[in-house]
This record gives C-alpha cells, sequence and structure tokens, in this order.
C-alpha cells in the first residue's frame, strides 16, 4: 500500500481539499478497497475543520457530510 502522503499528491485530491478550503491538511486513509478510497483531511490553520474526500476511479469530492469543527 502506497503512504497517503503519495496518495495524496494526485491532482484530482489536491484540488478537491483546495475546493474545500484545506490548503495544508494532514492526511490519513480511512478506507481503501479495490478503486475505493476515502480520506480524513485534518486541515490545519485559522479554520480548522476535517473533512472527508472519497476517490473513486481517479475522481475525488469531498463527502456530503464533511465540514465543521470535529469528525466527520
Amino acid at each position: 500500500m502506497a503512504s497517503a502522503a503519495a496518495l495524496a499528491s494526485d491532482a484530482d485530491l489536491q484540488k478537491a481539499l483546495l475546493g474545500s478550503g484545506c490548503a495544508a491538511p494532514r492526511i490519513e486513509i480511512v478506507l481503501q478497497q479495490s478503486d475505493l478510497v476515502a480520506y480524513r483531511a485534518n486541515c490545519l490553520g485559522s479554520s480548522h475543520k476535517i473533512i472527508t474526500i472519497v476517490c473513486s476511479k481517479g475522481r475525488c469530492s469531498p463527502s456530503p457530510s464533511s465540514g465543521g469543527r470535529g469528525r466527520p
């Protein structure tokens, strides 16, 4: 399994993170199954929040339940 940092370099994942206002996250993989990967991003900075990004077949998007402070 590749490290979360290596997977986080994927352009679509970065685009989803930036679109959610998360420029400098600490990322961990919370689910990896076949072509589906879910990440939890701890967005550091003045508006601290935790979001979940789901990637499938090279496309990533924030989870509908993402946002706010604390756990998604």
